[in-house]
């Protein structure tokens, strides 16, 4: 927001000498940038300061429980941590009707009393064994948070649905397996299956209402739902696939096709869709990519050092391309990144060769000479 004033201020400055504006109009839109930058650095201090409040949180609480733990059953500890977490969650509700300056503490704590639960009913396996009475019990009740609080979330803010998502694939796989009872593999198998229909339902959301109104927290809910997908696809392909090392594959398919969709966002979406949104979205893809990248060339495929620079050192410059004709500066900065690793991890592993240093110099020459290029031309504008 900072680096963004600033253009903005350097954009006004040049309108008053094209005469495009007066000096009091330009006062005027300089007084507003000021204002929205402040705005800005204030929302992104009260998301720090919450971030270190819910540690702090979790810190007092390990201390009281480090203290009462000793002296507790599994069955007091269990109810203790489920009260200790529908308390924070109260709470954190409670602030977020206040006023909004309290939304960055409310939504904090309510992640932070939904980890306590969770944390609750996946100890309480240690007081009541899985489909008894006791983990019967413990798993329905893990089944109702999100099945109570998610409804009011969606009516609420566009914020907290994410994060509901996020945990209800974890309260489920919780009640499948201390009422269900079911192995491992198939609890990922259930998860997977529950994650398409909810992914596929949101893009469809998305899809249709053009002007996010009808469901303001969907896109939100879909980016979550994407990176969820990393970790049930990765579960999946070392558990039930036992894909070992080619366990890489499905994530790799995975991350093609969130990049292809936030592409998709970006070009044939709804006007109303967040570019920076989705432009900072597909810069943390691609930063995921260089190391799997890296690990599908030199592990999976078992290739040479060069293999890497093709693939990472690709997948870059083409990020490069785009992003500076789209305008996207979060993705040319992590396409810089990925174009320079793997050239770097090429350089030490040819180390040695003049033909190694002289591909690099040769590179930087055309790298200089590319930077000169698109100066001339945003000169010329």
């Amino acid at each position: 927001m900072i680096g963004e004033g600033g253009a903005l201020r350097r954009a006004i400055d040049r309108w008053v000498a094209a005469g495009l504006i007066d000096e009091a109009t330009a006062s005027r839109l300089r007084e507003d940038v000021g204002h929205e930058t402040r705005a800005g650095t204030r929302r992104l201090s009260q998301y720090l300061v919450a971030v270190t409040a819910g540690a702090v949180l979790l810190i007092a609480a390990g201390v009281f429980l480090d203290w009462a733990w000793p002296r507790m059953g599994d069955a007091s500890r269990s109810f203790l941590l489920a009260a200790a977490g529908a308390a924070v969650v109260a709470i954190g509700m409670s602030l977020e009707e206040r006023t909004y300056r309290w939304r960055p503490a409310a939504y904090l704590m309510q992640t932070s009393g939904l980890a306590l639960m969770l944390t609750a009913f996946i100890y309480s396996e240690r007081a009541w064994a899985d489909a008894s009475t006791g983990g019967l019990l413990a798993g329905i009740l893990a089944l109702a948070v999100p099945v109570v609080l998610t409804p009011r979330a969606l009516r609420r803010n566009a914020v907290m649905p994410a994060v509901h998502l996020a945990f209800a694939l974890a309260f489920l796989a919780v009640f499948l397996d201390r009422a269900v009872h079911l192995s491992s593999d198939e609890i990922i198998w259930v998860l997977d299956a529950a994650l398409a229909v909810a992914t596929l339902a949101l893009g469809r959301m998305l899809a249709r209402d053009e002007g996010m109104a009808l469901y303001p927290w969907a896109l939100n809910a879909f980016v979550m739902a994407i990176m969820a997908g990393f970790v049930l696809v990765t579960w999946t392909a070392v558990g039930p696939l036992e894909l070992a090392d080619r366990a890489v594959w499905p994530v790799d398919v995975w991350l093609a096709l969130a990049a292809g969709l936030t592409v998709w966002g970006l070009e044939r979406g709804p006007e109303s869709m967040p570019r920076e949104f989705l432009g900072s979205t597909l810069a943390c893809l691609l930063v995921a990519w260089i190391g799997l990248g890296f690990f599908t060339a030199l592990e999976a495929l078992s290739g040479p050092a060069e293999l890497p620079l093709l693939l990472v050192g690709g997948a870059g410059v083409a990020a490069f391309l785009y992003g500076n004709r789209a305008g996207l500066r979060p993705l040319m900065g992590a396409a810089a990144l990925a174009f320079v690793a793997p050239l770097w991890y090429w350089g030490v592993e040819r180390g040695g060769a003049l033909g190694a240093v002289a591909a690099l110099v040769a590179t930087a020459g055309i790298l200089f000479w590319v930077s000169g290029r698109i100066g001339s031309r945003e000169r010329a504008k």
